[in-house]
């Protein structure tokens, strides 16, 4: 299994730093959703290329969540909703100091990001990531049934 996520791409150098609209470019209104459109179509591509994938994605919007679902309506797809207290989500957020103040909040808050459909399976990480926690997201893959959640509105 391979683990892909979008901060992997920006830790590679594949965009500019993050600025602001007063910058030389727009990071929100111009450069991530091009961003997130190609991270969107590689994952097809990596899948058909043969790579079994472990994607890290918070789909923020609903359009994303629409657009994942057609663009990979042919694999075999677990889609995991991880959840998290908010004020935990601020201290990570604080902790990692590389995104805007309120962004993770912004993300359920504003966005919805959990009310666009559901999940095939659901865990909430407040209190970390256990061992334990991580063995139910393997179980509950292995025993998963024919529900495909990301193809579910």
């Amino acid at each position: 299994m391979e683990r892909v996520s979008s901060d992997q791409f920006v830790a590679s150098g594949m965009l500019p730093e993050r600025r602001e609209d007063e910058g030389p470019f727009s990071w929100w209104n111009e450069m991530r959703p091009r961003f997130f459109k190609g991270f969107h179509r590689c994952l097809p591509a990596l899948a058909t290329a043969g790579n079994d994938l472990i994607v890290e994605h918070v789909i923020e919007y609903r359009t994303w969540r629409e657009e994942l679902s057609r663009l990979l309506t042919d694999f075999d797809v677990f889609l995991v909703g991880v959840h998290c207290d908010l004020a935990e989500i601020d201290r990570r957020e604080h902790e990692r100091g590389d995104r805007r103040a309120g962004e993770g909040r912004g993300h359920v808050e504003i966005n919805g990001m959990h009310t666009f459909g559901p999940y095939d399976y659901e865990v909430n990480t407040t209190n970390g990531v256990s061992t334990t926690l991580v063995q139910s997201v393997v179980t509950a893959w292995r025993s998963r049934g024919a529900r495909r959640a990301l193809t579910t509105f």
